[in-house]
């Protein structure tokens, strides 16, 4: 008799999601995750003697309602709490401070265009429809590409349905953000050079890609389909940092008869006759099981835990080809006092308490995105920004200090010139500084510590394969149903036993907890 119905590789939010549904579904279910701490990239933690914050993700909104009331999040922790505004800034002081009303925002559009606040609202109206119809399939498992059953077809008759609902103006927008390039819808939106700049941020977080990429508007969709405490669109913080949401899942499964394990790394999943058989740790210790789900990313699980020859060789030689890099570098910052913003004097205002993109133009994107290619860390870097203690004085120990937490963009994975993360963070950070002096001139002056995470540190601390944030690129041939590839988008994979359940599978990326509760679906379904 095996000692689990079911091993999940990874503590991150999917895999607890995963093992919450499995054991609610009567399994026998054990979580095995190589950190100290249960979380992966959702955690909160001390990075400096009396300050703590969010360590990796930082926000919220994707996560799926229908999973925070299934694990019953809140009676466990869990509390979202709205960022209300949103900052575009750039270093000569140009800003657009956004929020809730109407007027507030057209005046802050007027001061660069006299057309483009009725062109935003136009454009957030396509924007939100699109993005809901996506949302319909975030909790359904995609179709089969080839070799259709009857609930494939089924299922791809609903969406053409849901597609065909879509008014012929959405129905072309749809198209123009799968296939088209950002650069051409931002320019037939909009006139002004700072409102442009402001949508083109919105592709930054999750991806890495420039504004002529075909394809690369996708990542504005994948933002648009969240929703805060039922407010459609909202994006915040939790209260704790986002750890709250992972120990809140923690909590749930150990209720529901899930065991957890920390530091207990996963070096291989075992096979026997083409049929997983359970996993082999670091430790030397083997815990049998005859279905395994892994959170990790598709390369480190197929090509890593799993290996080669246990795979078609056409598949991994696709997964191979599979594109993973985010581009990503995560700063934690401690601070003595609440930034003073050169632009905004007021001491203690509404953009502290919002989320903060400094970008100069459409072109910096662009910009970032070519240096990077190049192995050139993006300088100066895009770099969104919060300041969660504002909202969450749990964070600090000490009245009036603060932490903020910053995501700089684009931070290549390769640097130039065989040159080393481990000589380069340094300088990098010092860069980092010198932008964020141009906004707030006495940030270092307020400077407590710091923790600055490089893409090499994510892929060392997190497992994540070159630091990729999201498992993979939200690109159109790496979504929905060739996620991360036709004989895996359904969480099942050519070794029977074998799930994926992180964010490398539909819908990708964030922080949703749909993967996870899809794979579980599947599982359930086949067991």
């Amino acid at each position: 008799m095996s000692d689990y119905d079911a091993i999940v590789i990874g503590a991150g939010h999917n895999g607890l999601t995963t093992a919450n549904y499995l054991a609610k579904g009567g399994m026998r279910v054990c979580v095995l995750e190589q950190r100290a701490v249960v979380g992966g990239a959702a955690v909160t933690e001390a990075f400096c003697p009396g300050y703590r914050n969010s360590t990796f993700s930082y926000v919220v909104s994707l996560l799926r309602p229908e999973v925070v009331a299934d694990l019953k999040l809140t009676d466990y922790g869990y509390e979202a709490i709205p960022l209300e505004n949103t900052l575009y800034i750039d270093s000569a002081g140009d800003y657009l401070l956004l929020n809730a009303d109407e007027q507030h925002n057209q005046s802050q559009f007027k001061k660069f265009s006299t057309t483009d606040y009725q062109a935003y609202l136009d454009f957030e109206r396509t924007v939100d429809q699109i993005g809901q119809l996506l949302a319909k399939q975030w909790l359904v498992e995609p179709p089969k590409l080839g070799d259709q059953g009857v609930g494939d077809l089924i299922a791809t008759m609903k969406l053409g349905a849901d597609v065909f609902r879509l008014d012929a103006e959405a129905r072309w927008r749809l198209m123009q953000f799968f296939i088209g390039a950002p650069e051409t819808i931002i320019d037939r939106w909009f006139e002004s050079e700072k409102v442009k700049s402001m949508i083109a941020a919105h592709i930054m977080p999750a991806n890495y890609a420039p504004l002529s990429q075909p394809g690369a508007s996708l990542a504005m969709l994948h933002h648009a389909v969240g929703e805060i405490n039922g407010r459609a669109g909202a994006w915040g913080i939790v209260k704790g940092g986002m750890g709250s949401i992972t120990q809140a899942m923690a909590k749930s499964a150990v209720a529901s008869g899930v065991d957890i394990r920390t530091e207990a790394a996963v070096q291989r999943i075992d096979v026997h006759n083409h049929q997983v058989t359970g996993v082999s740790l670091a430790s030397g210790e083997c815990i049998t099981a005859p279905v395994v789900a892994a959170n990790t990313d598709p390369k480190r699980t197929f090509l890593k835990l799993l290996g080669e020859d246990y795979l078609p060789p056409e598949f991994a030689r696709d997964i191979k080809a599979f594109r993973q890099e985010s581009a990503s570098l995560r700063m934690n910052l401690a601070l003595s006092a609440l930034p003073q913003f050169t632009a905004l004097p007021a001491t203690d205002g509404a953009h502290h308490r919002a989320s903060i993109t400094m970008i100069e133009s459409a072109d910096h994107l662009n910009a970032a995105f070519h240096s990077a290619r190049r192995g050139e860390p993006a300088q100066p870097p895009i770099i969104e920004a919060i300041i969660p203690s504002v909202l969450d004085d749990t964070l600090v120990d000490t009245p009036g200090h603060h932490v903020m937490s910053l995501l700089c963009k684009y931070m290549p994975y390769d640097l130039s010139q065989g040159r080393s993360w481990d000589e380069q963070k340094q300088p990098v950070v010092e860069q980092i500084f010198d932008y964020v002096e141009s906004f707030i001139p006495a940030i270092r002056d307020i400077l407590v510590g710091y923790q600055c995470l490089t893409p090499l540190d994510l892929e060392r601390m997190l497992g994540m394969t070159r630091g990729d944030i999201c498992h993979g690129r939200l690109e159109p041939d790496q979504l929905f149903n060739m996620r991360p590839h036709p004989d895996a988008a359904q969480y099942a994979t050519p070794v029977t036993g074998l799930y994926l359940c992180g964010s490398g599978a539909h819908p990708g990326g964030g922080v949703t907890g749909a993967p996870g509760h899809n794979a579980a679906r599947r599982i359930l379904k086949d067991a």
